[in-house]
């Protein structure tokens, strides 16, 4: 049996977990509804055609996934491997798919196993490109997400509600989040540059950071504040750096992921940074919300956005009720609201 290493299989993680340029711009040639060809352009500029909207749908790529769920797509979503999350919004593979993993080791894909199940598409990570031709041998349709950008996230969303039938749900989102950003905007424009904080954001680990082309960046600038790791030029991957550099930058405020290996508390108490701003007017922080990283280019990133506002410019956004904001958000998009689902925002 084929098998791809470092792909996980069959990853069935509900929207809420972790949770668009030229290259991803939609070319589809009719609506969803219709009976013609479908065609979308993927992240890696390929083009992709379908004679219907696929209604069997595999995904490797949770961003993919919460997309799909956003677009009311969870029970499309085939299949289910051995590492099942458990997650509150729930959702069951399509009748059908193997209810075991198609392969024993999650982090390996079976080609076979997946084209047993018949998809009608399969959604990969553009860093997993290196399986394509394998599938595509193999007569299965492939969509490869690059959404590294907030374009390209509102044209990922665009594209796969065309390929699934869902366009005109893909563009209420679409529309929810420019105005969202919109108003954002608006208030920042108000803003001097050089009153903006600077802010540090830690990765998997504290000197694990993004630099200026890793969405992230963007998540800091928009929401409102100065990345004092924007210099760094690698690519869409973290940079480790010293903790004498984080010193040197200073920053007003650090913010920590989901998955960051520390919690507020531990930068607070280590006396090696006990000299920088952040520390010494405890504004260290975590980003809300354990159901989903809102870091990430995922549905739910606007509301990361609107949160981080209110910590690097309070008075700007004090009108901001951000329990509110994120329950309008699960209520309009997922029809039940984060304080039911037991989220909290601590």
């Amino acid at each position: 049996m084929k098998k791809i290493s470092k792909i996980l299989i069959l990853l069935l993680i509900v929207c809420i977990f972790g949770a668009c340029g030229k290259s991803t711009t939609s070319t589809s040639t009719t609506t969803a509804d219709s009976n013609k060809k479908i065609t979308v352009t993927d992240g890696l500029g390929r083009k992709i055609e379908l004679s219907k909207p696929a209604k069997k749908v595999l995904t490797n790529y949770a961003v993919a996934t919460q997309i799909l769920c956003a677009l009311g797509e969870q029970n499309n979503i085939l299949g289910i491997d051995g590492k099942v999350m458990k997650n509150p919004l729930g959702s069951s593979p399509k009748a059908g798919a193997s209810k075991s993993s198609a392969t024993k080791d999650a982090n390996e894909l079976n080609v076979e196993q997946v084209a047993a199940a018949k998809p009608d598409l399969v959604i990969i990570q553009k860093k997993n490109k290196q399986v394509v031709p394998s599938l595509e041998k193999a007569n299965i349709k492939v969509f490869v997400v690059n959404a590294e950008g907030l374009d390209e996230l509102k044209a990922t969303v665009k594209n796969l509600g065309i390929v699934t039938g869902k366009e005109k749900k893909a563009d209420e989102f679409i529309d929810y989040y420019t105005k969202k950003l919109d108003s954002i905007n608006n208030k920042l424009k108000g803003i001097d540059q050089k009153n903006k904080p600077k802010v540090y954001m830690a990765g998997g680990s504290m000197y694990l950071t993004p630099g200026k082309n890793m969405f992230q960046n963007s998540f800091i600038e928009l929401g409102g504040g100065i990345n004092v790791a924007g210099p760094l030029s690698k690519s869409a991957k973290w940079s480790e750096i010293s903790a004498e550099q984080l010193i040197s930058w200073n920053p007003d405020i650090i913010i920590l992921t989901q998955y960051s290996a520390v919690k507020p508390q531990d930068v607070l108490n280590n006396d090696g940074l006990k000299d920088v701003n952040a520390v010494k007017n405890k504004k260290v922080y975590l980003i809300p919300s354990k159901m989903s990283s809102w870091d990430m280019p995922c549905p739910q990133t606007i509301l990361g956005i609107m949160w981080l506002n209110t910590k690097t410019n309070p008075e700007v956004f004090k009108d901001t009720n951000i329990t509110k904001e994120v329950d309008d958000f699960y209520q309009k998009f997922y029809g039940t609201t984060y304080t039911k689902l037991g989220g909290t925002l601590d």
